[in-house]
């Protein structure tokens, strides 16, 4: 069996609805003629003659058998294909035909039916909106041989056949006129539904970059502190003591150790899937963010305070690991711009809530940043430290992952005053964010 088409089970859903539409107004119909005809005649009058009675039952169960087919053994189990949707198309051309080839042949005034299966088979190919368009010019002409027009001499009747045949005429025109737009059209439709699919992979695709690299330039910043640490022991052995060299091959294996650690998050496949998830799991505390700044200030000898209303009563439910590398990020830039003053300037931590917000900054009284440092921080691979010391992407990296977090990061610098990046953050997740990324 060919697979299951999303375009063709929207198509045949629709006809099954049209179906059970007209089934009804034909059965409320026929059920007035035959029970209120004093009642219904003068409206019956405007319309052409009614059907033959055993003809039109015979089509109106023919078609309730069908459609209740259709819904139960094709929609119900998933079994729509394109095949499936074109041949019910052109079953329903087929029954309009018989049933107005009993009802006044092509004087029925609703052969305008016909556009209803030319215009759902533009949802199906192009190949069946031109069958059907072709299969329901011919079901119009053979009205003509059903019920032959009236023939006679030049007047009245003849200049009514004449009106029919033009019918028949302006009905392929316009047949051939909206087949070719509305086909248009659906094209149209589809190329836009796949650019949109493709700008979702897209986006999705970026998301793990931002997360991944947001991680990644959090790692090179830990992983800096604990090699330079590494690379001064080695270069000292040689003129250590023996009691010193034990000291410092110790150092040196516990900052190995830290190394490693620090590979191993970034290789974990759950901390990666985490990264980029917009739900984060089980909540965790805001103050656990001020135990990971601590970490950073103290390995760099800058003194760090933790301020804010009550941080230990606020939990977040985001993802955890990307959260505190970006606050490593920070901290670690402002204990780079305190190192440089190098007048004891510290660094201040404040953590708190504004609404339905989470509130962290990071305020140090370093170097500070002139106007056009702080206007080009968050650009990608923009530094202004010496070469092999930073790639310029930390801070663009880390307000992309916020970003797609729902978050903001915000700069503000003044030359010799120091620096305050705020970390805005929804407390909880959105859902319209929730469950869009799997790895």
């Amino acid at each position: 069996m060919a697979p299951v088409d999303r375009s063709a089970q929207i198509t045949l859903r629709a006809l099954v609805t049209a179906r059970w539409v007209l089934l009804g107004l034909l059965a409320v119909s026929g059920t007035a003629v035959l029970l209120m005809p004093a009642v219904v005649a003068p409206l019956l009058a405007w319309f052409p003659q009614s059907p033959e009675p055993v003809g039109f039952v015979a089509v109106w169960l023919t078609w309730l058998l069908v459609n209740v087919l259709t819904d139960r053994l094709v929609l119900a189990r998933g079994r729509a294909t394109r095949t499936i949707a074109g041949l019910h198309l052109l079953v329903d051309a087929t029954m309009l035909t018989v049933l107005l080839g009993i009802s006044g042949g092509a004087t029925n005034p609703f052969t305008t039916v016909y556009f209803l299966p030319i215009t759902l088979a533009t949802q199906v190919s192009p190949r069946w909106t031109w069958a059907l368009a072709g299969y329901c010019l011919v079901g119009f002409a053979a009205l003509f041989v059903m019920q032959p027009l009236p023939q006679g001499p030049p007047g009245h009747e003849a200049h009514f056949a004449g009106h029919l045949r033009g019918m028949w005429v302006a009905f392929g025109v316009s047949g051939l006129l909206i087949t070719t737009f509305v086909h248009r059209i659906a094209l149209s439709l589809a190329r836009q539904r796949k650019e949109l699919a493709r700008l979702r992979e897209q986006t999705m695709q970026d998301r793990h970059l931002a997360a991944l690299g947001t991680l990644a330039a959090g790692a090179a910043h830990e992983l800096g502190t604990p090699l330079g640490s590494i690379q001064l022991l080695v270069g000292e052995l040689p003129h250590m003591g023996q009691e010193e060299r034990e000291e410092a091959l110790a150092t040196v294996k516990r900052e190995l150790s830290r190394c490693k650690g620090i590979v191993h998050r970034m290789a974990s496949p759950q901390l990666s899937a985490q990264a980029v998830a917009a739900d984060g799991g089980p909540s965790w505390p805001l103050r656990a963010l001020g135990e990971q700044a601590t970490r950073v200030a103290e390995e760099g000898g800058v003194p760090l305070r933790i301020r804010g209303p009550s941080p230990a009563g606020v939990e977040l439910r985001r993802p955890r690991e990307p959260l505190e590398q970006i606050v490593r990020e920070l901290v670690a830039n402002a204990v780079d711009a305190c190192r440089r003053r190098g007048d004891g300037a510290g660094i201040v931590l404040w953590l708190g809530t504004e609404g339905d917000d989470a509130i962290v900054e990071v305020r140090d009284r370093g170097v500070g940043m002139a106007a056009e440092v702080a206007a080009n921080a968050f650009n990608p691979f923009y530094s202004t430290k010496a070469e092999g010391e930073g790639m310029g992407l930390g801070l663009y990296l880390a307000r992309a992952q916020l970003r797609q977090l729902g978050g903001t990061l915000e700069l503000r610098s003044l030359p010799d005053r120091g620096t305050t990046m705020r970390i805005t953050l929804p407390l909880h997740p959105d859902p319209a964010l929730s469950g869009r990324i799997s790895l």
